[in-house]
């Protein structure tokens, strides 16, 4: 019997996020380009005093609703990236704390992975590596839906300024976009440079090997052990260390070599299929999204990772047949195995 998920991660509507962390720094930007805050905060149930208090929380969807304000206020193709450049380390407690002192960027990675809800609430940083590269990628954890693009440019351009500002040198990234390439491309490539490609399977970092474990110059390697000790009390305080949307990814991907249905995985949250649909559909996705995403990026791990062929990946995958693990995948993906694991 599949285990059972014991207690429900945050939603898009529950009230778990600190307003004076990253909603305040957006606040703060958006109003420095004369944005008046009763047209900025319209709609988002929110005062700005609420900004300014240690004990109020916000929802990812009051959260949601302010980038959606700030976008259409300001009407500015920068202000993402410019966003972005202000998130990290940032102002977050003993784990903005722990950042600042990472000995090297694999460091820096698992603090971004280990404390995301804190440091990256809206999307989930994940990794993984081969013989090669590293691949950093990130995966919707509250239903972002319109603003998905604004919290993918904000995410990168946040995580690649802090790297490279705490290692002092600008690594040889690849960026992957999974949506269309936008009219303002050229902040891309301010911002990014020119290793830019967009319509991809994941929204994610590429870096060479030889990086990830080079030593840092500024790193403090005996004061980071009790900033994390620091941060585990602070993560420890938080409503959930995932999201709904996180729990349901992890739970996929560890089953996803078993025949999975919207029944059995309702089961194990301990809730009705009805109930799981609604879930989902606040959160502006659906069951079957949900595992098409999960086989997707499992079946390019494997390629990239454990070197499997296309009839290995299906097998693993528990498609018996190969014609409907290609239909299967092009849905996923949009193309052919052949194409992407040529």
């Amino acid at each position: 019997m599949a285990k059972l998920v014991k207690t429900l991660g945050y939603e898009t509507d529950t009230p778990c996020l600190v307003p004076h962390y990253q909603p305040a720094v957006l606040v703060e930007l958006t109003l420095s380009r004369d944005v008046s805050d009763y047209h900025l905060l319209k709609g988002t149930r929110l005062k700005l005093d609420d900004f300014e208090s240690a004990d109020k929380r916000i929802s990812p969807d009051q959260y949601l609703s302010l980038i959606r304000n700030c976008q259409k206020l300001t009407e500015a193709d920068d202000i993402s990236f410019l966003y972005g450049q202000r998130l990290l380390p940032g102002f977050y407690g003993a784990v903005s704390q722990a950042l600042q002192q990472v000995t090297n960027l694999r460091q820096a990675i698992d603090i971004l992975c280990d404390y995301h809800v804190i440091l990256s609430p809206l999307y989930t940083p994940r990794y993984y590596e081969n013989g090669e590269e590293l691949f950093l990628y990130w995966t919707d954890s509250t239903g972002s839906h319109e603003q998905h693009a604004f919290i993918i440019e904000s995410t990168m351009s946040a995580f690649v300024s802090m790297v490279s500002w705490l290692s002092g040198e600008k690594m040889p990234w690849q960026y992957e976009f999974s949506y269309d390439e936008p009219e303002y491309i050229e902040q891309y490539w301010v911002n990014f440079g020119q290793n830019i490609s967009f319509k991809q399977q994941m929204n994610r970092l590429r870096l060479p090997k030889q990086f990830p474990d080079k030593p840092w110059p500024n790193a403090f390697k005996l004061g980071i052990h009790g900033a994390l000790k620091e941060s585990d009390k602070q993560l420890a305080e938080e409503y959930s260390q995932y999201s709904f949307l996180d729990q349901l990814y992890e739970y996929i991907q560890l089953h996803i070599n078993e025949p999975l249905n919207l029944d059995k995985v309702s089961f194990a949250f301990g809730v009705s299929p009805a109930s799981m649909k609604r879930k989902l559909k606040k959160h502006h996705t659906s069951f079957q999204q949900q595992l098409d995403l999960v086989r997707k990026h499992t079946a390019i791990y494997l390629y990239e990772v454990q070197q499997m062929n296309s009839q290995q990946i299906a097998e693993y995958l528990c498609f018996n047949d190969m014609n409907n693990f290609r239909r299967a995948f092009k849905r996923w993906t949009g193309i052919s195995p052949y194409h992407l694991f040529a």
